[in-house]
């Protein structure tokens, strides 16, 4: 009896509550999280609903730097962004590409009726968009920079207003640049944003000052800057001639009159372009200097001696007189056609060089690496055989190189606008060199 109460006791709370006792339930039950299903090879792209783009490093935007980061994100079955890690790093941009991908959300993925989380790779590209500059006619067309950044602190209370100046010389680079009127912070913003402006070549070849007029004004769409390019005109002013000094006539018995000194304010006002000079304001030829009369002797050479000559000319200074110079005006050399340049053109494009003998390049797309070559580690040379048509346009590519960068050389030699001076076909060839972070490209003549 004694043996059997530990088993009475054991069972009186089960037969209590009419029910056995429940088991514990095991840690190592629980249901394991599945694997996210990879975008693109499992599930498509989910939708984005929430989009934040990344602000733009203020050093990077300094010096007009640009880079695509690649990053790695885990959407959660609720469509928020669960993870995000850097796959290709660029440095300046890395904090700033998480710091949006992170807030952004998608519309939830479902497989079989039920959300699940999806994996996909998301590049980022920092480009600076061009800023939104009103341009008056001559003011060469903008290609590269960034607007002004709006100074921090206390809007202006009235709209503040920035007037510059800036030389942009005959590779479309802003070489000189200063304030005409404004106050710090707004010059200072200003100054920031020239560093980084770069313009097509003038089509003459010159270099170019414009003005440049920046607003800055907060509204009911927040702070903003206008800006307007006005004022286009010659950076380089050819210098007027010096005058010649009026001949001197030789000394003779007979001299001729000394001219009668011009007013200073009738003068001519030099000319500040190079403008040849009309034939008036010419230096008259160099009179032929007088044949010497025989010496009279007797009566006449005493009256020679005591009759003085008419309204003699006032004696030179004893420096000896300068000749006179004949100022004949330059004719303008004729503008060699392609099949006779040496001179290499000039290069609109970022990152391409010209050779001797190949026109200036006008417009089209830099060479860049495709995104997928640089997750993969791809490099190389892309040879790209092209004619130049007399329109300027490219046709007949013929490439050469690794399979994964000819459709990115193709896109870019087949973008490309030449400068043309004659209708005869041209025949080129470049060469592009994709590296892992960056590609640049030389043209030349084919042999």
């Amino acid at each position: 009896m004694k043996r059997a109460l530990p088993v009475l006791f054991l069972l009186l709370p089960a037969l209590a509550g009419g029910q056995e006792p429940a088991a514990s339930p095991s840690p190592a039950a629980a249901p394991a999280p599945a694997e996210p299903r990879v975008v693109g090879r499992d599930v498509p792209p989910p939708k984005r609903v929430k989009s934040v783009s990344p602000s733009y490093p203020a050093a990077a935007q300094a010096i007009g730097q640009r880079g695509i980061v690649i990053v790695q994100l885990v959407v959660g079955p609720d469509g928020k962004v669960a993870s995000a890690e850097i796959v290709r790093s660029v440095p300046p941009f890395d904090d700033a590409a998480l710091a949006a991908v992170r807030q952004w959300e998608y519309e939830p993925t479902k497989v079989d009726g039920q959300p699940v989380s999806v994996s996909m790779t998301i590049p980022i590209t920092f480009a600076m968009r061009l800023p939104d500059v009103a341009r008056e006619a001559g003011v060469p067309e903008m290609r590269q920079g960034v607007p002004p950044p709006f100074p921090g602190g206390a809007p202006p209370k009235q709209p503040a207003q920035v007037t510059a100046e800036l030389t942009i010389d005959p590779q479309g680079q802003v070489k000189e640049a200063s304030v005409v009127a404004g106050n710090p912070p707004y010059t200072e913003a200003v100054m920031q944003a020239l560093r980084t402006w770069a313009f097509v070549p003038p089509s003459d070849g010159s270099s170019v000052t414009v003005s440049l007029e920046a607003t800055f004004s907060e509204g009911k769409e927040g702070a903003r800057v206008q800006m307007r390019l006005f004022g286009a005109r010659a950076a380089t002013l050819a210098a007027a001639a010096t005058p010649a000094p009026p001949p001197t006539a030789a000394p003779s018995t007979t001299p001729a009159p000394a001219p009668a000194p011009t007013p200073a304010a009738s003068r001519p006002t030099a000319a500040v372009v190079a403008i040849p000079a009309p034939a008036s304001e010419l230096p008259a030829p160099r009179p032929p200097a007088p044949v010497s009369a025989p010496a009279p002797r007797g009566a006449a050479a005493a009256n020679a001696r005591t009759t003085p000559p008419p309204r003699a000319a006032a004696p030179a200074a004893s420096a000896p007189a300068a000749p006179p110079v004949e100022i004949v005006p330059a004719l303008p050399a004729p503008k060699p056609t392609d099949s006779s340049r040496l001179e290499a053109g000039v290069s609109a494009v970022r990152d391409v060089t010209l050779t001797e003998g190949v026109p200036d390049l006008t417009s089209g797309r830099r060479p860049q690496v495709p995104p997928l070559a640089r997750m993969d580690g791809l490099t190389g040379k892309v040879e790209v055989r092209f004619v130049v048509e007399a329109s300027g346009a490219t046709s007949n590519l013929e490439l050469a190189g690794p399979e994964g960068l000819r459709e990115a050389a193709r896109q870019t030699v087949g973008s490309w606008t030449f400068r043309r001076g004659s209708t005869e076909r041209l025949f080129l060839v470049t060469t592009i060199d994709y590296g892992p972070e960056a590609a640049r490209a030389q043209v030349k003549r084919q042999g």
